[in-house]
């Protein structure tokens, strides 16, 4: 059974374009015989290899196939396959998603054998364009965030983070007919419930304290099951989908915010998470963003006037 994706990274192509093949993840290391080096010789780099849930998603062009994929990002054919559950004969359709594991990166070829293995955690740091290919298809996270559960289950993902109709969207939306529950994506505490006149925009929200600084907001709630200072669980209920604020349909829009900056919330979402979430907007097919400044605290919503 193929696992049905969402969120992507098509805009590797060009990095793949201007560099024949792929890197491993390493991790910078300063040693005192390195700060002595001449300038011009290599300096090796190591970094910790990457977990199973790290990659992004693809979303199938016409005429692709998983093979054809694999070669454009440098990855390895049979762990793509095994890992999208895609078995022989291997066919894919247009508009399907297939996640890209950062796993699966394949090294340089081999100068004798031709051959190419699965990357390690050593590299050279000459490799600027394979880095950038590497950390793109990783994703840009703080480690404070946990993994994510979709509040949404059965939702559509409409609208990505990034820009949109000319102005920066802090946040992912998920639509979903109204009074469909939403769950909470990790444990924490609720901190704020309801609607604020300064932030009407967002109709009857919900904010969760993760702790270190991690918070999620979920907004254009319909009904709100929580109360503010209780304590909730990853995926319990705590509020149902709804239309409420400046909104064009029932969805719910989620942010993640680590202290005053906005973090896309798909980089924190495990590819389990997000198997047969639909897709409506070809904008995730962007590379992963963020992340930005916010334009308001936690604190300017907690003492707003209502």
């Amino acid at each position: 059974m193929r696992r049905r994706l969402t969120w992507l990274a098509a805009l590797l192509v060009p990095f793949v374009a201007s560099c024949s093949s792929m890197v491993g993840i390493t991790k910078k290391t300063n040693t005192l015989a390195e700060l002595h080096q001449p300038k011009n010789e290599v300096v090796k780099e190591q970094r910790p290899a990457p977990t199973d849930d790290e990659g992004a998603f693809h979303i199938v062009g016409k005429g692709e196939t998983l093979r054809h994929i694999c070669d454009v990002y440098g990855l390895d054919f049979a762990k793509v396959a095994q890992i999208n559950k895609v078995n022989p004969p291997y066919a894919i359709s247009e508009g399907d998603t297939v996640f890209l594991p950062a796993q699966a990166l394949l090294a340089d070829a081999d100068p004798v054998s031709g051959k190419r293995e699965l990357a390690s955690g050593d590299c050279s740091a000459r490799s600027t364009s394979r880095h950038a290919v590497a950390n793109a298809i990783r994703g840009k996270r703080d480690p404070s965030v946990p993994k994510l559960k979709f509040p949404v289950p059965q939702g559509t993902l409409t609208s990505p983070f990034g820009y949109r109709w000319g102005r920066f969207h802090k946040g992912v939306d998920i639509a979903a007919a109204i009074g469909n529950p939403v769950l909470a994506c990790a444990n924490g505490r609720v901190i704020f419930v309801g609607s604020r006149k300064r932030f009407r925009r967002y109709g009857n929200t919900v904010l969760v304290d993760h702790g270190k600084g991690v918070y999620t907001y979920y907004a254009h709630l319909n009904e709100i099951l929580v109360k503010k200072g209780q304590a909730v669980r990853s995926g319990q209920r705590i509020a149902r989908v709804g239309n409420t604020g400046r909104s064009t349909g029932p969805h719910l829009h989620l942010e993640v915010r680590v202290a005053n900056k906005m973090y896309n919330p798909m980089a924190y979402f495990p590819p389990q998470e997000l198997a047969g979430t639909r897709l409506a907007s070809k904008r995730f097919n962007h590379a992963p963003m963020g992340p930005v400044r916010a334009r308001w605290g936690i604190s300017d919503l907690l003492t707003a006037s209502r």
